[in-house]
């Protein structure tokens, strides 16, 4: 990958899940991260679930619930790679940094 660097006003939003996202550094390969803002509507409902990479959100606006927790701005979330997560809820909408390690295996 080396190095990258975007300005968001030049990154398109794309439909994905149960939202919006834009992928500020998209994987070429599997041996890539993602890095992307997630907006999330307050129609998003995601069942407990895991994946095989570790993975971060940041919370930029908005509040996001996990496993009955609610983080609001500020708020840094890491979970590591297997761990069972959820359900996940943004009853107001929120804005979040997500960054999704190299994909294992």
């Amino acid at each position: 990958m080396g190095f990258e660097a975007v300005n968001i006003s030049n990154v398109e939003e794309v439909k994905t899940g149960q939202g919006v996202s834009q992928f500020l550094i998209k994987a070429h390969s599997r041996q890539e991260p993602d890095i992307m803002i997630r907006n999330w509507g307050p129609d998003t409902d995601l069942a407990v679930h895991s994946h095989p990479y570790n993975e971060m959100f940041y919370v930029l606006e908005g509040e996001v619930e996990m496993g009955g927790q609610t983080y609001g701005a500020g708020s840094c979330i890491y979970i590591s790679a297997g761990t069972p997560y959820g359900p996940t809820r943004a009853p107001k909408g929120a804005k979040l940094l997500r960054y999704a390690e190299a994909k294992r295996g």
